[in-house]
Order: C-alpha cells, then structure tokens, then sequence
C-alpha cells in the first residue's frame, strides 16, 4: 500500500477531516462507555433484540475478543506505537482514496478509545454483546467496531481496488478527498 506522491494532494482539509473523524469515534466511544458503567452492574445484561443483541458490562485485560488477556501494558504500549504511527502518516493519508482514510481515522479512532480506558482505569469497557443458541460473541465496544470496520474497509481496498491509490495524486483541485 504506496502513499507516494506529491505534497500538493494532501490538503489541509483532508487532514482536518482524517482528525476530526478519529475524535468523533474516540470522544463517541467514551461517552457511551461512561452511560455503560453508570447505568449498569458489572455483569448486567439487557436485552435489546431478545436475547441475540444485549447490552452487558463486562471488562476486558486483553485484547480483540479477550485475546491475550492480563496483557494490558503491553497492549498499551502496541495502542500507543499505532496511533502515534496513523496520526504521524496523517499528512499521507490525506493523499489515499477517501475509504483508506476513512478506513484508518476509524482505527485511529478505536485505538484511542480503548487506550483511554486502559490507561484510565487498567481495562477496556466492553457492552455489546451479540449471539443465541447457545454461542455468543466475546463482548465488544464502539472502538472495537470501528477498529473492525477500518480494517474490513482496508482490506476491501487492497483486494479490490488495487491498494492505496497506487500512487496517484488526490483530486486535482487540491482537496485530496481522493478517489
């Protein structure tokens, strides 16, 4: 995935839209853990769809899915490193296809999330929780989903658009919107 180019295409306004969409998720994230944790028990459940979608306050030491769990300086340390990587390939990113930029202001965006939480209180808060016959989902959050999507979204775009523009300029007006 090349981010190759001229400076011309990355635009002031692309970048300012690659940050602010990284602050909504992050700030969206934290609000709605905050309600999670002041209106629910640990361990409560609510239904929202019968019993396939639920709402449930759990806690989570580790990483995607409850991975690795107990872990959480380490990934402190991997949640840092990335952001500090997406926000310093800010300028770079304004030159990609608009679903790459999208694509990692929602990983950016997921990241902080949960390392906000994981610095403020040692875990990640997670809620949704999704399943039925007998299997359910590890329970996850808005940072989760939208770190899921970024990464759904750039796989699409390596597979089936050929990868990050492939070096060409953003538009040419200079709005580097992309393709």
């Amino acid at each position: 995935m090349g981010l190759s180019g001229s400076s011309r295409g990355a635009s002031p306004r692309a970048q300012l839209w690659f940050f602010s969409t990284a602050l909504v998720i992050t700030a969206l994230d934290q609000v709605v853990k905050r309600v999670v944790v002041h209106a629910m028990q640990m361990g409560q459940s609510i239904d929202v769809v019968g019993s396939v979608v639920r709402l449930t306050r759990t806690s989570n030491t580790g990483g995607a899915f409850g991975l690795l769990r107990g872990r959480g300086n380490w990934f402190i340390v991997v949640s840092i490193i990335a952001a500090l990587a997406i926000a310093v390939l800010a300028k770079q990113l304004a030159r990609v296809r608009r679903v790459e930029r999208l694509a990692f202001s929602l990983i950016l965006g997921g990241a902080v999330g949960n390392l906000i939480d994981r610095i403020r209180i040692g875990a990640v808060v997670d809620f949704i929780d999704i399943g039925g016959s007998g299997y359910r989902w590890p329970a996850f959050n808005v940072a989760d989903s939208a770190i899921t999507i970024g990464v759904t979204l750039l796989a699409i775009s390596l597979v089936f658009l050929g990868g990050a523009a492939n070096g060409r300029e953003a538009e040419p007006d200079g709005a580097g919107d992309g393709q």
